[in-house]
């Protein structure tokens, strides 16, 4: 196999993204380089949607599935991107070849390869699109089940590239559980949303709770939110929290080229609770949210009640506690 980047195959197009603003779209392979995990190329596409302005961040959709690359080409979330110049990065998913899972599976350590190759594929579009601030560009992270923990690694990768991370129904196989992440002082600046089903039977609601409360208590300004009923692959019911919420962190960490991100108080603004419903299990492993509840930050914590974090707003924080009361479709 060629050991050298293979960016010959990368073409420009032009799509329209359900919006008046016509978008351009690069994409662009990445061969595995010697003793890394990668079974074959890395396939990755790329879309600006801002013009000749140069771009803030890159909003990065691990492709886990048809839920989650939706988010790629939705005119909502095309939309927010434009207004925080936002590149909008799919990553396709890139097998391994000694993963835990078998045959098909990623190796979701991003050591393994799959870190280097993306940050090889974003250096590689910087060229195309003439954007050279792209090589240097903080990343919003989105990632579903085992992308999800992928995900929740990369920030102990490379904590001070992500400008935030959303982690839906986080969960892989050993080593790359969970349970497993050690963040850095930097990785604990991330602002991190973290959704779990109460009916998801692989991730389970508790062991994102577990690795939410973990860094939580040690201040990391993350946010925690039940879908009550909800299984594993339920994605689309996230949409509005995932836009509103990443609004207003992004408004907050104030992604530019060649500037430090602004770090989150995550003392200020709106605290989050829950209370889970009684279940029969001696300790149950996935459940459902009975109450919630939003309190100003530096309100009394309400008793008998566990907390679910911090909310960088008022909007969001109504937005989060409907969203917590509500049954999955």
């Amino acid at each position: 196999m060629n050991k050298k980047l293979c960016d010959e195959s990368s073409i420009a197009i032009l799509l329209s993204f359900g919006t008046n603003l016509l978008a351009q779209s690069f994409q662009t392979t990445v061969a595995p380089e010697p003793g890394e995990d990668l079974a074959r190329d890395c396939h990755y596409d790329l879309t600006l949607v801002t013009g000749n302005k140069a771009i803030n961040g890159i909003w990065v959709i691990y492709d886990r599935g048809p839920q989650i690359t939706s988010f790629y080409s939705d005119a909502d979330v095309t939309s927010l991107a434009k207004r925080h110049r936002l590149a909008l990065l799919l990553a396709h998913q890139c097998n391994s070849i000694n993963a835990p899972g078998g045959p098909g599976e990623m190796d979701m350590d991003p050591t393994h390869g799959v870190g280097r190759a993306l940050f090889t594929a974003i250096d590689q579009f910087a060229k195309q699109s003439h954007h050279r601030e792209l090589s240097s560009s903080g990343l919003v992270l989105l990632g579903l089940s085992g992308t999800g923990a992928l995900f929740a690694h990369f920030e102990e990768y490379a904590p001070t590239r992500v400008i935030a991370a959303v982690l839906i129904h986080p969960a892989h196989y050993q080593p790359m559980a969970l349970d497993r992440v050690n963040l850095s002082a930097e990785g604990l600046k991330v602002p991190e949303l973290i959704f779990a089903g109460s009916a998801d039977k692989v991730a389970t609601t508790q062991a994102p709770y577990d690795y939410f409360l973990r860094y939580q208590r040690k201040g990391a300004p993350w946010t925690f939110l039940v879908q009550n009923d909800a299984g594993h692959l339920a994605v689309k019911v996230t949409k509005p929290m995932v836009l509103v919420w990443l609004d207003e962190v992004l408004a907050r960490r104030d992604p530019k080229p060649n500037q430090p991100l602004r770090t989150v108080d995550a003392k200020d603004s709106w605290a989050a609770y829950i209370a889970r419903c009684p279940s029969t299990e001696s300790v149950p492993r996935s459940w459902n949210v009975c109450h919630a509840v939003i309190e100003k930050a530096g309100s009394p914590e309400p008793v008998d009640m566990m907390s679910a974090g911090w909310l960088p707003s008022k909007r969001v924080a109504e937005l989060w506690l409907q969203t917590a009361q509500q049954k999955a479709p």
